[in-house]
């Protein structure tokens, strides 16, 4: 119960900003001016189309934004704290430095995944309203939801080491700009056919490919052959654990002057 008393209370934090706010709003209003355009311009859009590839569609020029949502999230946490002089403040409750830390990680995680929930039904809504609401097989709903459910691995670790980075180095501009860095450039390291490639961690973030639905898979094949999901889970896992490990120890190790 202490610990999601910390979560609720780093939630009343972020949700206490404007910016958060604003952000939520640009979110629920960028469906309507991805809309709009494509209803007006380009009249033979409807024909063929429905409002869940129209969703699928704003999911694909968007999901950009919440992308970088979490990373500033990630980035900037920890480092406010610091930079606003509570740092103190927060660590003299009776709470360790470690359930501090993981409250703030989850609790943005939290706020990043309501993010993907508005874009969703904002996109869902505006589709519905511009373009009908025809009666659809099942597996629109299914390609439309794998979609959002396999961005959210990759997500997760560039959130995680925007995390990891703001945490060590106090620096919100260096972790953004790391973890976009490393975004950009995750397709050119996953392009590497040498063996020892399968390790890396732009490899293991890709699960669609496993899964059993050709519509979802597309025939994509693993960047190795031998590859499965469950050593990609693997990978995936340690590197998370590697980068929360070092953050959490660097974390209760530093001074507080």
């Amino acid at each position: 119960m202490k610990f999601l008393s910390l979560v609720q209370n780093e939630i009343m934090k972020i949700t206490s900003k404007k910016s958060t706010w604003i952000f939520y709003i640009f979110l629920l209003l960028l469906s309507l001016f991805v809309g709009l355009p494509i209803k007006l311009w380009i009249p033979g859009f409807s024909d063929g189309h429905n409002y869940i590839s129209f969703a699928g569609t704003v999911f694909l020029v968007c999901s950009l934004f919440v992308t970088l949502f979490a990373l500033v999230l990630g980035a900037q946490t920890v480092t406010e704290e610091y930079k606003d002089g509570t740092i103190k403040q927060l660590l003299i409750r009776p709470a360790s430095r470690t359930a501090i830390l993981l409250s703030k990680y989850i609790a943005c995680i939290i706020m990043v995944l309501i993010a993907y929930a508005v874009l969703f039904l904002s996109s869902v809504a505006v589709g519905a309203a511009l373009f009908g609401m025809a009666e659809l097989p099942n597996e629109h709903f299914i390609v439309l939801s794998s979609s959002y459910w396999y961005s959210l691995p990759d997500m997760l670790f560039m959130f995680t080491l925007a995390f990891f980075i703001a945490t060590v180095f106090r620096s919100s501009a260096l972790a953004i700009t790391v973890a976009i860095v490393m975004n950009l450039a995750g397709s050119a390291f996953a392009a590497l056919q040498y063996n020892w490639a399968r390790y890396l961690i732009f490899n293991n973030t890709n699960w669609k490919i496993y899964d059993p639905d050709p519509l979802i898979n597309q025939g994509t094949p693993p960047p190795f052959p031998g590859m499965t999901l469950g050593f990609s889970l693997t990978i995936y896992v340690l590197h998370l654990v590697i980068l929360l490990g070092v953050t959490i120890l660097v974390f209760r190790k530093r001074d507080v002057a």
